[in-house]
């Protein structure tokens, strides 16, 4: 139970994964959406969303060729609300 939660905590100390979260409260999303979203290559994209889903905050889907993401459930998405994730600036 406790390696759960350094795990949570962990993924939530990057700027990239967060940023990631941010547009997933706006809406679910394609990973291949967050290339142009975060900046980052799509390796360096698939490696943060594998440590959000292996972390339960996000939850995945195969829609055909795409893999479309979302965070894991309406609480979560009220925490992060809650800690003004959803302000976060984007940008510089």
């Amino acid at each position: 139970m406790v390696q759960d939660k350094v795990k949570f905590f962990k993924a939530l100390g990057s700027e990239t994964r967060l940023r990631i979260i941010k547009y997933l409260l706006e809406n679910e999303r394609c990973a291949c959406e967050f290339e142009s979203m975060v900046d980052r290559d799509q390796t360096t994209i698939s490696r943060h969303l594998k440590v959000l889903t292996e972390a339960g905050i996000l939850e995945k889907e195969r829609d055909g060729k795409n893999v479309v993401y979302k965070i894991e459930n309406e609480d979560l998405k009220d925490t992060f609300r809650e800690l003004g994730i959803d302000k976060m600036k984007t940008c510089c």
